[in-house]
């Protein structure tokens, strides 16, 4: 279906605009460092929803990991459930993975977009689920970067980074402008691991590399160890290898820093991956829901042994032996 002119000339003038408090907003921000967030001993880091799994578990288009750091259970993000099943995909995975609500008493949020907070029903009321029914989170504090609510979590909006445990921190909410879809506020996870480094966990990665990493670095003297999850990056080199949203391959033209007559292309993975190499990252691992395997097998051609495949049920685990 054709979008009319006019449309095209309204988007663009408020992307611009966006695009323009986007800039200023990042160049005014001034960064304290968090110089006391502590180190944790051993993180592990099993996702639970994604583009690809293992055996029988289920997979989709959405994001979540389950994160243990030390003795502190996380939640990152809470997957896509397109069709809205109750359980969902990310309840049933649970299940199989053996892991309970008991497990987490923190819900990071990375974005407000449906495959983050478990379908679109949800973001579009600022709200996240875990199933197509709510369940009982009054145990759980949730971390959001824009206001959210929950029927029965605790939620907390972050703006500029925080520390919301000992070793673990928000590196901040970051402002971007999207073309169709306004703009989007971003959060990752930065988790210190003794002896390692900074573990990053993204979920898009819509702040872009050179953001996520220029905030990191402001907030903490201990060198990046590796970032795990979403560069979106659907960089396709043949029919069939577009990342598609609702079966239409279209991802390289939408959810980008810039207007669909300039979509994402190779020069962009290409710049993540040398600004991401110029750090020696020592784990990387490119989550499939918004990457092509094109961008993937590039990741893996260029950091090697430091590559590690992202899959539902592949538990990445960092510790300080």
């Amino acid at each position: 279906m054709s979008i009319p002119i006019f449309t095209l000339i309204l988007l663009n003038k408020r992307f611009e605009m966006n695009k323009h408090l986007s800039d200023v907003e990042w160049s005014s921000t001034e960064v304290k460092k968090l110089d006391n967030m502590g180190t944790i001993k051993n993180l592990e880091i099993l996702p639970l929803i994604d583009y690809h799994g293992e055996g029988d578990l289920l997979t989709e288009e959405g994001l979540s990991y389950y994160i243990r750091a030390d003795d502190i259970g996380i939640l990152f993000d809470t997957g896509l459930n397109d069709k809205q099943k109750h359980p969902s995909p990310l309840l049933h995975n649970m299940e199989v993975l053996g892991v309970t609500l008991k497990d987490f008493k923190y819900i990071f949020i990375s974005h407000l977009h449906g495959d983050h907070v478990g379908g679109t029903q949800w973001s579009q009321n600022r709200i996240f689920s875990l199933s197509g029914a709510q369940l009982n989170l009054g145990h759980v504090k949730a971390f959001t970067p824009v206001p959210m609510s929950h029927p029965t979590a605790k939620t907390s909006h972050i703006n500029d980074p925080e520390i919301i445990a000992n070793g673990i921190a928000s590196i901040g909410s970051i402002r971007n402008p999207l073309f169709f879809f306004g703009e989007v506020y971003e959060q990752a996870l930065a988790i210190n691991v003794e002896g390692k480094g900074i573990v990053i966990i993204v979920g898009c990665g819509h702040q872009g590399i050179q953001k996520i990493i220029d905030r990191v670095e402001a907030l903490f003297d201990t060198p990046i160890y590796g970032i795990i999850g979403g560069l979106h990056l659907p960089i396709p080199n043949a029919p069939g290898d577009d990342i598609t949203w609702s079966g239409l391959p279209i991802y390289k033209f939408i959810v980008t820093k810039r207007p669909p007559w300039e979509p994402w292309h190779k020069d962009d993975r290409d710049y993540t991956l040398n600004y991401l190499k110029a750090r020696n990252p020592k784990l990387v691992a490119l989550s499939p829901h918004d990457s092509s395997m094109e961008s993937i097998t590039a990741f893996k051609d260029t950091f090697k042994e430091a590559y590690t495949d992202l899959k539902v049920g592949k538990i990445i685990k960092i510790s300080q032996n």
